[in-house]
C-alpha cells in the first residue's frame, strides 16, 4: 500500500506490506525493470574460510531470479544460477551451494572442494530496477510487516511500478502515478526528440497550407 498514490519528484510516499520474511531487510525499486549483462564483479575469498568466496553487484534491488553468476576454475567453468528463494544452484553440484541478498546485492558461494578460487574470468547477469529509493534498506518487523517511507526519484511522468523485494525473495508491486516532472522519457532520445519535432513542424505547414488553399477557393 503506497500513501498517496501519486505525485511529484522529490514527495515523500508512506509504504506498508505484510507477509514479508520476518526481521529482514527489503528494498524498494522504482521504475522499469533493467537488465544488466555480462557485468565483472569485484570478489575475493572470505578471509575466514577461503572455501568462501563473496561479492557484490554494481546495481540494486535484485529482481529474484534473474541473478546468475559465470567463473572458471582452470579449465573448469561453473555456472551458478538464482533459485528465486534467496539461494544459489551451481553447475558443479552440491559441491557449490551459494546465496544472493536481493536487497544488498551481495553474493557468495561456498564450495566443499575447492579453495583460493579468485579472479577467473567472473561475469554477471541479473535484472534490477531504474531507481533504489532506499540505499540503506528497510526493515520488516517478527511479523513480516514493513512499513517506511521513500521519496519519488527524478523520473518522467507516467504510471510506474514500485517493486518491494526481501532478502528471501518475497516481493510485491504497487502503480505510482507521477506528474509534474521536467524529466524526458528515457525512449525520447534527442534523435526522436528532434525527429518528433520535424514530424510536428510539417504538420504544422501541411494544416497552413490547407487553411489557405481553402481561404482562396472561399
Amino acid at each position: 500500500m503506497l500513501t498517496p498514490t501519486s505525485g511529484e519528484p522529490s514527495d515523500l510516499v508512506g509504504v506498508e506490506g505484510t507477509d514479508f520474511a520476518a526481521s529482514t531487510s527489503v528494498g524498494i525499486g522504482f521504475g522499469p525493470e533493467v537488465d544488466v549483462i555480462d557485468e565483472i564483479p569485484t570478489v575475493k575469498d572470505n578471509e575466514a574460510d577461503p572455501r568462501i568466496i563473496n561479492g557484490s553487484t554494481a546495481n540494486h534491488h535484485i529482481k529474484p531470479g534473474s541473478f546468475n553468476w559465470d567463473f572458471s576454475l582452470g579449465a573448469l567453468s561453473v555456472s551458478c544460477s538464482d533459485n528465486g528463494d534467496g539461494t544459489l544452484s551451481s553447475t558443479a553440484g552440491e559441491e557449490m551451494t551459494g546465496t544472493i541478498n536481493y536487497t544488498t546485492g551481495f553474493f557468495t558461494i561456498t564450495s566443499t572442494v575447492f579453495t583460493g578460487f579468485t579472479d577467473e574470468d567472473h561475469t554477471i547477469d541479473y535484472t534490477t530496477y531504474e531507481f533504489d529509493v532506499t540505499p540503506s534498506g528497510l526493515a520488516t518487523n517478527g511479523s513480516g510487516m514493513l512499513s517506511g517511507e521513500f521519496t519519488v526519484p527524478a523520473i518522467w511522468n507516467e504510471t510506474h511500478t514500485v517493486t518491494v523485494v526481501d532478502e528471501e525473495g518475497n516481493i510485491a508491486t504497487s502503480d505510482f502515478d507521477v506528474y509534474g516532472s521536467d524529466v524526458v522519457p528515457e525512449p525520447l532520445t534527442m534523435g526522436a526528440i528532434v525527429l518528433l519535432s520535424s514530424a510536428a513542424l510539417v504538420v504544422s505547414f501541411y494544416c497552413l497550407r490547407k487553411r489557405s488553399y481553402t481561404k482562396n477557393i472561399a
